[in-house]
């Protein structure tokens, strides 16, 4: 996925969803999963728009990764110390942002209940 430059949009607001500005930070990771305070380190550090006013897009954002099946919670690992849970991509979800294709989704990715708590609880173990 190419990298948006932080330079080209300066201090104007980027042409992203905040659906989109999360995968861009999801898929950059190594694991494929982040913690919420290191998708707006992400964030924040390439699009200097959302250095400012962070609690309106932070609550913004946060209410996108809650309702949009697209993306999923991982409880963290023992192992792993420091607080909160982990946000993923749903696997069926990621060809929706293939190719850098991040201004427009081709449509909602949208999971039965059941479906989403049971991959939530395998990705858990």
């Amino acid at each position: 996925m190419p990298r948006p430059c932080r330079e080209s949009y300066g201090d104007q607001k980027p042409p992203y969803s905040y659906i989109a500005l999360t995968a861009m930070a999801i898929l950059s990771s190594s694991e494929r999963m982040l913690p919420l305070a290191d998708i707006y380190r992400y964030i924040m550090e390439r699009f200097p728009y959302y250095r400012k006013n962070t609690q309106r897009w932070q609550n913004s954002l946060r209410h996108n990764l809650s309702f949009n099946d697209c993306f999923l919670k991982v409880p963290r690992r023992p192992d792993r110390p420091g607080k909160g849970a982990y946000w993923t991509l749903h696997p069926n979800a990621i060809n929706m942002f293939e190719n850098g294709s991040l201004l427009r989704r081709r449509k909602r990715f949208k999971l039965h209940k059941a479906d989403k708590d049971l991959l939530e609880t395998e990705l858990a173990a």
